[in-house]
């Protein structure tokens, strides 16, 4: 045993931990170290497995717009002369911005081979999940910006006549659709709304400040609802005006996911896969099972897995989703610090996943394609990420650089030339304490 010690590796001697940075100097320490990682907990990425997939060609330009026509009415009126009028086609469009996000960690070799596990593959698998978080939040935020727009409140009241108008959120009145096209509301071109249930106008909105400017000057109360005569339709526990009319007791029920479905079946909107699809977190589907209508409907099931299991499944029409991800808001309530849960209902194309097709292949034909190790991962069909290993460019030939690439963007298409007026028609956000 003397003999071997004199070979014993010493921590003391070769300082490979006091080289690395703090973060990682924990995971060579002195005694029993297990050689695996513990992850982390992480949630699933499950809305861009939602988005419909329109891959963007190269050499079309950075931005894609698409265009949807309407339908004509029909004609249940007898022809009258010897030719019917002419009708036109009302036309809407939406568009695709192409961005490139990316993260990147560099691996020292020669230290990952003295750790007790791999750093090199655990960087790269939380490269991974790091993407795949990013993608997630990137159509979730354009989902919940788009169908949760065009409603707001008074955050600033103006005890005499004014036209400037501070509310929660300005977003979903910076633009109206002139020819199908959106645009900067302005004098020329105002977007109707509703304040306080009066009508009025937006000529001008500033969404860093959160200020609408009004066409005709108002006195306005704290809480005031302004709602855009083009808003997505949405629900509130309580039948609430706003989040800021909500209390502690208006809280989750079947009632609202069944109005949600109606809405989404009056729109016409199709199902995916043959039902709706409702993404909530756990807090919304505690309180389903709270429901008195929601146990009525299970009374007697002894055989059914809902109650046993604790998971919704399929019920009322509605592929019930449970994700960690589905954001919730903390300005609810008069005091303006109530939790509000969104879940939110979805049909068909709700949303549109727009990848630029050909990121690995950048390298193509340039004869340096074979040196960095390109390839495309997750995290869901369609919608990948190129994960991309660069060999090392120090002198000692030790730090290798892994990153992830994905150039592209999300897009909520709209529905304003059929069904009524809310530009945003194939989903429901339903709002409750």
């Amino acid at each position: 045993m003397k003999t071997l010690s004199r070979f014993r590796f010493d921590l003391g001697r070769h300082d490979l931990r006091g080289v690395l940075p703090a973060a990682l100097q924990p995971i060579m320490q002195n005694g029993i170290l297990d050689r695996i990682f513990r992850d982390a907990l992480i949630p699933q990425f499950l809305f861009p497995a939602t988005a419909s997939v329109e891959p963007i060609a190269q050499g079309i330009g950075a931005t894609v717009t698409f265009t949807r026509d309407g339908l004509l009415p029909p004609a249940t009126t007898p022809t009258t002369g010897s030719d019917p009028s002419p009708q036109t086609l009302s036309y809407e469009q939406w568009s695709l911005s192409m961005e490139q996000y990316s993260n990147t960690m560099d691996t020292n070799r020669m230290t990952a081979r003295a750790t007790l596990a791999d750093t090199f593959v655990r960087n790269v698998q939380k490269l991974g999940l790091n993407a795949g978080q990013t993608l997630n939040q990137l159509a979730r935020n354009k989902l919940y910006a788009a169908y949760g727009g065009g409603l707001s409140w008074v955050v600033t009241a103006q005890g005499s006549a004014s036209t400037t108008c501070v509310v929660k959120s300005a977003a979903g009145f910076d633009t109206t659709l002139v020819n199908g096209v959106p645009t900067a509301v302005s004098a020329g071109n105002p977007l109707s709304i509703t304040l306080a249930g009066v009508a009025n106008t937006v000529v001008g909105c500033n969404l860093a400040t959160n200020t609408l400017t009004l066409g005709t000057a108002v006195t306005q109360a704290l809480g005031d609802t302004a709602v855009s005569a083009s808003a997505p339709y949405s629900l509130r526990a309580g039948a609430r005006a706003s989040r800021y009319a909500l209390t502690g007791s208006d809280v989750m029920t079947a009632a609202l996911a069944r109005s949600a479905v109606q809405r989404l079946r009056t729109m016409n909107v199709p199902t995916i896969g043959g039902n709706y699809v409702c993404h909530m977190d756990p807090t919304t589907e505690g309180e389903l099972f709270a429901d008195a209508d929601f146990k009525q409907a299970y009374q007697g099931r002894g055989d059914s897995a809902v109650f046993g299991e604790m998971s919704i499944g399929t019920f009322l029409g509605v592929d019930w989703v449970r994700n960690n991800e589905s954001p919730s808001t903390t300005d609810g309530g008069s005091s303006g610090n109530l939790t509000v849960h969104r879940p939110i209902f979805m049909g068909a194309d709700s949303l549109m996943a727009g990848p630029f097709e050909g990121i690995a292949d950048f390298l193509a034909d340039t004869g340096v394609e074979q040196v960095p190790m390109i390839s495309m991962i997750g995290p869901a069909n369609g919608v990948e990420v190129a994960m991309i290993i660069r060999p090392p460019q120090d002198r000692l030939q030790q730090i290798i650089s892994a990153t992830w690439s994905w150039v592209g963007d999300f897009a909520v298409p709209s529905d304003i030339t059929t069904g009524d007026a809310a530009r945003y028609k194939r989903a429901v956000i339903v709002e409750h304490a």
